[in-house]
């Protein structure tokens, strides 16, 4: 869209900062969004919580089976990870997640298989897990 914009005669740019939406391009955006670390105002805007501080968690999914929403649909299918006091959550192979999971601090889960791994829901802080 930005080399576009040359196109239309009197155009401007905005910079919107990113305290006024949440961008959705990638499966990691969909996860954050999804969880409660993200809420609607009374005004219908999705912005992070106050507890957040205006910084979203960093989230990294496989691609090899996260790239899609379907995917990413059916990993979340029994509930969204707490994320709300997550800093980073990276998930490497397929993964089930399940209601009153919660994530803090920084998190790996690990699942080597290509059979999907059920979590069990739990609290799970600064720690990697291996799904056998």
């Amino acid at each position: 869209m930005g080399a576009a914009i040359q196109c239309f005669k009197d155009s401007v740019a905005l910079n919107v900062p990113r305290s006024r939406f949440a961008p959705v391009k990638t499966s990691e955006d969909l996860f954050a969004l999804q969880s409660d670390a993200y809420s609607m105002t009374d005004d219908f805007r999705i912005q992070l919580v106050p507890e957040r501080h205006g910084t979203p968690p960093i989230i990294s999914l496989d691609d090899s089976f996260y790239a899609r929403a379907d995917q990413l649909n059916l990993a979340t299918q029994l509930g969204v990870p707490s994320l709300l006091n997550c800093i980073k959550l990276q998930v490497e192979g397929p993964v089930a997640f399940n209601k009153g999971t919660i994530f803090q601090g920084s998190v790996v889960v690990r699942n080597r298989s290509k059979q999907i791994k059920d979590l069990p829901a739990g609290k799970y802080h600064d720690e990697i897990i291996e799904l056998n």
